[in-house]
């Protein structure tokens, strides 16, 4: 077989964990530091201080022992970017240079039907802007806000003509139904098949951070209400896990360690033509849980640049906590005038640059707020800044920020610390008392499950089994029945027959070689237990082998023990019955197991 013929043959799957180096891929995203033979890093997917992320190059697999999760570059990609196995496929196939595999018989899927349909009307709005006469007014407006003809194109804006219709009839002529329209969220249904969602409005495609069209939004050309509106919520878009332009700045936000945010598609363009793209636009003031989750991706500092002042916006308050709980780092810029960035960009970029420069934790931002609200020179404002920011104080997770801005709103109001220290202490226990049946009720639903020795002494054998030092013969000289685990002892009986292969051929031992084939389950734990730093004196050969036959007699002994507790009772039942044979028989069997436990 030729090697084309070879890689045509190969799964696809297995073709691009060939072509690409998973260390490589995973410090795309994390710092990975080299531990023995493989790379270790805090885990992306749980808060934790000490490194418990192992990669292992030669297996190509990750496996996380603080929180259990693992896999290869495709579930990487898919718990990272949460994205479906078909999209992390056909990712990792661009970067690895591999064409998929094209099947006849495959059907496009429902949501692959979706993502054209919004394609196709991404180019009629495009056209409607840049090409037809209908699109004049709404091509002058964007030059007039200072967007350019490459920004134009770069995002790939458009315009929707002021008509019942003319997108749906655009659609159906070519081949797409009225259902897919509507469930698309181009149409709205009616009567007699669907009428134009977004009608006399500028158009601004929402492309994932994978490239990928999900829908549109699409803002008024003349004064009218509402302002904007967007795709609504569909099989492939979320606006709660969505950020406008995310696909061309996640690299800048990733090499400047920090996400700027507003509020508005013109913001995030008119600063990223400025140059500042490290931008991205939210759907709204309001923090999601899946934005936040977005952007921890690539930064755990966030700039908040939206016109409106966040202090007295509750929603906004309560995105900002959840941002907060997942710990970024939050500073927000103070624009003067109740100027947009847009606004302040087009007049002069370089005070947008000093805004960006000058902006301010958010505890500080919500000091300054209240300042510019309330007189702490009047009694019933003092009543109204406590209020306001020590139900907020009492929600700062970190202990030292929260004693910083005690201190902070203690001098601001000309009070004692231990004043306020002891309102946010009482605001602090009020919060966790709602919690408490919660938390009893998630306990209970949840209680975890400890492992006995002789299960972690047969997880350990397993082990070091599968981590024979270099040039060993070693083979096994004990039973499966020394493990009581049905899947250790089906793991044990292939390596033995591994090994008995091997040793005929004089070869050395081989992961990847003894791993291919085996049934998926079993592969999910050898690749975890493979993974297991052992200490680095089992490497050498005598130790290794000294270290196997302690955890081999202590399973013995196990067994030994468990025989003479199970006889122990059969004796005492046959005594009761006055079964005395029965008893002297197993007396003989309890004394000569006892010998041999003595014995090990």
């Amino acid at each position: 077989m030729s090697l084309w013929d070879y890689c045509k043959a190969m799964d696809d799957t297995e073709l691009i964990k060939e072509k690409l180096n998973i260390v490589d891929l995973i410090s795309e995203y994390l710092p990975l530091k080299k531990s023995g033979v493989n790379f270790k890093a805090n885990c992306p997917f749980h808060q934790e201080k000490t490194p418990s992320f192992v990669v292992s190059p030669e297996r190509a697999i990750w496996h996380c022992f603080g929180c259990s999760a693992g896999g290869d570059i495709f579930t990487f990609l898919m718990e990272k970017e949460g994205m479906e196995f078909k999209e992390a496929l056909e990712m990792l196939a661009k970067k690895a240079g591999v064409i998929l595999q094209r099947r006849t018989d495959d059907k496009k899927d429902f949501k692959d039907r979706l993502f054209e349909v919004n394609l196709k009307a991404q180019e009629f709005f495009h056209y409607m802007l840049t090409k037809h006469s209908f699109g004049k007014k709404a091509l002058e407006y964007l030059k007039s806000r200072g967007v350019t003809d490459s920004s134009i194109e770069e995002f790939g804006l458009g315009y929707a003509p002021n008509s019942w219709e003319s997108m749906t009839k655009f659609l159906l002529k070519r081949g797409f139904t009225n259902q897919e329209i509507t469930l698309s969220g181009l149409g709205v249904a009616a009567r007699s098949g669907n009428y134009d969602r977004f009608r006399g409005r500028i158009i601004f495609p929402l492309l994932d951070s994978k490239e990928k069209l999900r829908g549109f939004s699409g803002r008024v050309l003349l004064p009218a209400e509402p302002k904007y509106i967007n795709t609504p919520q569909t099989a492939i878009f979320d606006k709660g896990s969505f950020l406008f332009g995310l696909n061309l700045a996640k690299g800048e936000i990733r090499n400047k360690k920090e996400a700027i945010l507003v509020e508005g598609e013109m913001d995030m363009i008119a600063s990223f033509q400025a140059g500042f793209k490290n931008i991205v636009a939210s759907k709204g003031t309001a923090l999601t849980e899946g934005q936040i989750d977005l952007i921890k991706k690539y930064t755990e500092d966030i700039v908040l640049g939206f016109d409106m002042d966040l202090a007295g916006d509750s929603a906004s308050r309560r995105g900002i906590e959840m941002a907060d709980k997942a710990g970024l780092n939050i500073k927000v810029i103070q624009l003067e005038g109740g100027k947009d960035a847009a606004e302040v960009i087009r007049e002069n970029p370089a005070l947008w640059q000093k805004a960006l420069e000058q902006s301010v934790p958010i505890y500080d931002y919500y000091l300054t707020s209240t300042a510019r609200r309330y007189d702490t020179k009047k009694a019933a404002d003092l009543r109204k800044i406590g209020g306001e920011l020590i139900p907020i104080w009492a929600k700062i997770t970190d202990d030292l920020i929260r004693e910083r801005y005690i201190q902070r709103l203690a001098a601001f109001l000309k009070t004692e610390e231990k004043i306020i220290r002891e309102s946010v202490e009482k605001a602090r226990q009020e919060t966790s008392k709602s919690y408490v049946n919660l938390l009893k009720k998630t306990t209970a639903d949840n209680v975890v499950s400890i492992k006995s020795r002789r299960e972690l002494l047969e997880e350990y054998l397993i082990t070091l089994l599968l981590h024979p030092p270099q040039e060993s013969n070693f083979f096994p000289n004990f039973p499966e029945t020394l493990f009581l685990a049905e899947k250790w002892r089906q793991i044990f009986v292939l390596l033995v027959l591994y090994l008995d292969s091997i040793s005929f051929k004089s070869r050395a031992f081989d992961i990847n070689e003894f791993a291919s084939g085996l049934p998926k389950e079993l592969l999910s734990e050898i690749d975890r237990l493979y993974l297991i730093e052992l200490d680095s004196k089992l490497i050498d050969a005598k130790y290794w082998q000294k270290e196997l036959e302690g955890v081999v007699s202590e399973l013995k002994k196990a067994l030994i023990k468990a025989s003479l507790e199970k006889l122990s009772l059969e004796i005492k039942n046959a005594q009761e019955f006055d079964k005395m044979e029965t008893v002297e028989s197993l007396n003989r069997r309890f004394r000569d197991l006892s010998v041999k436990l003595k014995n090990l």
